[in-house]
């Protein structure tokens, strides 16, 4: 049963917390002074949202609203907020230290937050999920699990096949795991001599998923240069870029690229913002190591990718090199450069479109 609201007090203004969950949202409602108002829970539907909403605005008017995993528990609520007007604020959940010293449950949490969104410690914008980013995200994701199952598949093949009958490992042992998977495929394995371990290992190799998984990546790598194309072409035509590295940046940032400030910002999204690692005669930097890994993991494959093939990576190597910088630390300066250039181009291309 959703809680009645009260009746609103004219003046007042309130912050708000939501602990966020797969079926329930916890709410917690504090005045500017800190005091709690009232706590209580909703459930993850539109009709709740919308009751969430109208039970805050009885203690006051909203000023903020701060939401535990915008990205995903909290998703459907934050575009529900961000919808009907409401300053939506990213809150991350209370770290394991606190939890074990304190304790938590649902009120704990929701209170929680709103104390955050209250002493300023909650200051992220939330991604917004309602464009075509989105989708690119998606699709890579349902790729990613694709790729991830092949490599399982092949590597099954790989494992089945050192221990298949001798005839069989022979046949096969001299190509590649691709062309093993095409050659498993056209097996003919006798279907009623199971029992026979040549026939179950025939069988067993007929049967991976490699050639349907082959066709499930085609056609995700389709649809994501086609969204990428449109949405990034500034930044899809720079050396090194890929489809794939686009549309990664793409997800890092998200449609509303204004959320993030500067280019330093995005860098120390991305795990490349410089920190200083100086002691005593030593005085250097490395790249901090918080921040979204895959968006670092795509800065780090540029830079090899122009370590090859871009005349003016290499000439800028050179010289680093030679004026005593490591490889390690030129390759951090690189990082950090590729993100500045990332940055503004997305830039371009969001604010375009």
């Amino acid at each position: 049963m959703l809680p009645t609201p009260n009746a609103p007090v004219p003046g007042t203004t309130v912050v708000v917390g939501v602990d966020t969950h797969t079926d329930t949202h916890h709410a917690a409602v504090l005045d500017l002074n800190g005091r709690l108002e009232g706590d209580a829970a909703f459930p993850a539907t539109p009709a709740g949202y919308q009751a969430l909403v109208d039970w805050a605005g009885s203690y006051g008017i909203i000023d903020r609203i701060g939401v535990e995993l915008t990205s995903s528990y909290g998703a459907g609520l934050t575009r529900a907020l961000t919808g009907a007007g409401i300053h939506v604020l990213q809150v991350n959940t209370t770290d394991k230290a606190t939890r074990a010293r304190r304790g938590k449950d649902d009120r704990s949490d929701a209170i929680a937050a709103a104390q955050k969104v209250l002493a300023g410690m909650a200051t992220a914008i939330p991604k917004d999920t309602t464009g075509v980013i989105e989708s690119i995200r998606m699709l890579t994701l349902v790729r990613n699990s694709a790729v991830k199952s092949r490599t399982q598949a092949l590597n099954q093949i790989k494992d089945l096949l050192v221990t298949a009958p001798t005839p069989l490992r022979e046949q096969l042992r001299r190509f590649s795991l691709p062309t093993i998977a095409k050659h498993a495929a056209a097996l003919q394995p006798d279907t009623g001599r199971y029992a026979d371990p040549a026939h179950a290992a025939e069988h067993a190799l007929k049967r991976h998923r490699v050639a349907a998984l082959n066709d499930e990546i085609t056609a995700a790598d389709q649809e994501l240069r086609a969204l990428t194309t449109a949405t990034a072409p500034t930044l899809l035509a720079r050396p090194g870029l890929g489809v794939h590295t686009t549309a990664q940046f793409l997800i890092t940032a998200a449609e509303n690229i204004d959320r993030i400030t500067s280019d330093a910002a995005f860098a120390r999204l991305c795990g490349a913002a410089p920190v200083p690692v100086s002691s005593g005669q030593t005085h250097r930097m490395r790249l901090h190591r918080g921040g979204d890994r895959q968006a670092n993991r795509a800065l780090h494959m540029i830079i090899i990718g122009r370590m090859k093939n871009d005349p003016d990576t290499r000439a800028y190597i050179t010289r680093r090199l030679t004026e005593g910088l490591s490889k390690r630390d030129t390759i951090r300066a690189l990082k950090r450069y590729v993100a500045r250039q990332v940055f503004n181009d997305l830039k371009t291309d969001l604010t375009k479109n």
